[in-house]
């Protein structure tokens, strides 16, 4: 899958339930209190929630007061592994016009460069870091420069291109 061409919804409520249980990283939350904050079914978010426990980013806490919570090392932790467990495997896929298979194709060198990028990007944040954009709405910036290939610098003109904060 391409990140840039959009994810895909497990992710996204994935994602979601796993920011809300590393605002508090040692609160267990019920699925019912998740699913009702991010506004999705229960069911549905169950069966996400348990890939991240089979994966040992979460854990299940049963009895009174249980729920799932946290079972990482935020700090320690970094972004990428949650994007593979919930929407993973994430591969630089290139052009899918049937025109530009088994060709070279500027679109799709592009397409796969920046989701590489997006993908140093995750190794690069932890967990701590996304609990504190999540909690606070800090905002995020992926900074892409611009190189020429055959020239192995910037580009003349990235300076006259507006940044989007993503």
């Amino acid at each position: 899958m391409n990140p840039i061409a959009g994810l895909p919804e497990p992710l996204l409520l994935g994602l979601h339930a796993f920011g809300e249980l590393a605002k508090e990283p040692d609160k267990c939350l019920t699925t019912k209190h998740l699913a009702d904050i991010i506004g999705t079914s229960e069911p549905y978010l169950s069966k996400i929630l348990q890939r991240l426990c089979r994966c040992g980013l979460i854990k299940s806490v049963r009895g009174p007061g249980g729920g799932y919570k946290l079972n990482c090392v935020p700090s320690e932790t970094p972004l990428y592994p949650i994007f593979e467990v919930l929407g993973g495997p994430f591969k630089a896929s290139g052009c899918k016009l049937e025109g530009c298979r088994g060709k070279k194709c500027f679109i799709g060198e592009m397409m796969d460069e920046l989701s590489r990028a997006f993908f140093r990007y995750l190794a690069s944040r932890s967990v701590a870091e996304f609990a504190s954009y999540y909690a606070n709405g800090t905002e995020v910036s992926i900074e892409i420069s611009v190189v020429t290939p055959s020239l192995g610098q910037r580009h003349p003109n990235f300076g006259n291109v507006s940044q989007k904060k993503i």
